[in-house]
């Protein structure tokens, strides 16, 4: 039992195992080894018995793939020496591919263009309801930037498509092909996106091959998502401020009446600025639709004066009223000279001089940014 049978090498020799797919030189040479090491006699101990029964077990593996050709009975026995690296470590299983991400909603082509002029309400031409639940976002093709409308806003685009009459919003200027026209309005509903193309500059939207305007809340917003430096952003994120004050219950109401007079803007109100404005240079015109009045409207800049819908806004100090309330005062000055406001929250203080607040201060850090006085209702 002290010596190794060397049958096995002759088998070896007769059946040149190394023709046999499920064996190679380097695994002979490890076969090698490893009988030459356990022949070694351990140092100051006998050798234990159950080396020859170990030997003769790599005998029968080394015949057992040489011998018969690969197959299922001796694959088990490749893939155990193919998992045998060179540095003698045993080869790690290839990881498992990660799961696939959950494919992408699919994008509803639009409709085809039509040569007839579109009537009625956009709301009716659209390929889904307005009143499916949904989210929406914006989507710039160009840059691949995705935008998410806030959902507390979403309103602001569901009331325009809901009112905007397709007759009285058509627009004239044909369809732009510059960098603007990647950008658009997504409606995400039941696993599907529906998308409407959106120009910013004019401030319309295109459907079934035609321009139309949609209303200034969507103008606002839109700036306020992708021109963040610009004046029309500065007022959409104030007055979206106020209104979510408003909006929580942030208010401190209280009955006052002030003379109509002390809440003029240099002696003029605002059926006398209407006026004015008509003389002044105009700096910039955006038009858009009023769905509530069903006419074309638009926002007009001038030199420190922005004309909104039914209000104007004043942003330069050189205008204020009889009591020396101008843009850049803080809150205790304004109480000094003016008092307190019928409402008031942090960002808006209104003022009444009869039933309704028509004159109005809004703040950001503690400083009024803009005078706005509105149209008598």
């Amino acid at each position: 039992m002290n010596e190794f049978d060397p049958e096995w090498m002759q088998k070896l020799k007769t059946t040149d195992p190394l023709r046999a797919k499920t064996f190679t030189p380097e695994k002979m040479s490890v076969i090698e080894k490893a009988v030459e090491n356990m022949n070694k006699p351990s140092r100051g101990r006998k050798r234990k018995i159950w080396i020859p029964g170990f030997a003769a077990v790599v005998a029968a593996v080394i015949f057992v793939s040489g011998i018969l050709p690969s197959g299922p009975y001796t694959g088990w026995l490749s893939d155990l020496f193919e998992n045998e690296q060179n540095d003698g470590t045993t080869a790690k299983p290839n990881p498992i591919p990660p799961d696939q991400a959950d494919p992408q909603p699919e994008i509803e082509p639009q409709p085809p263009a039509e040569t007839v002029p579109l009537t009625g309400k956009l709301k009716d031409q659209l390929q889904f309801s307005t009143e499916s639940e949904m989210t929406i976002s914006i989507h710039d093709a160009q840059s691949g930037k995705d935008i998410d409308i806030p959902a507390e806003r979403e309103y602001v685009i569901l009331q325009s498509l809901n009112g905007t009459d397709l007759t009285a919003a058509k627009a004239q200027e044909a369809a732009s092909s510059g960098p603007e026209a990647s950008v658009f309005l997504r409606f995400l509903v039941d696993g599907k996106i529906y998308q409407i193309p959106y120009r910013l500059k004019a401030n319309t939207i295109e459907w079934k091959g035609q321009s139309f305007y949609v209303d200034d809340g969507i103008m606002l917003l839109m700036h306020g998502l992708l021109l963040p430096e610009t004046k029309l952003t500065q007022i959409d994120r104030v007055f979206e401020q106020a209104r979510k004050e408003q909006e929580n219950g942030q208010v401190i109401e209280q009955e006052n009446r002030y003379d109509w007079e002390r809440l003029q803007i240099n002696g003029k109100d605002y059926a006398a600025w209407e006026k004015e404005l008509k003389n002044l240079p105009l700096v910039s015109e955006k038009k858009y639709y009023n769905f509530f009045t069903e006419k074309m409207n638009s926002i007009r800049q001038y030199e420190g004066i922005t004309a909104l819908n039914q209000a104007i806004l004043f942003e330069d100090p050189k205008y204020g009223t009889k009591d020396g309330i101008r843009v850049g005062l803080t809150e205790a000055e304004v109480i000094a000279k003016l008092g307190e406001p019928n409402k008031k929250s942090t960002t808006e203080w209104s003022y009444k001089d009869g039933d309704y607040s028509q004159f109005h201060l809004y703040f950001e850090n503690g400083k009024v940014l803009y005078i706005v006085i509105a149209m008598p209702l």
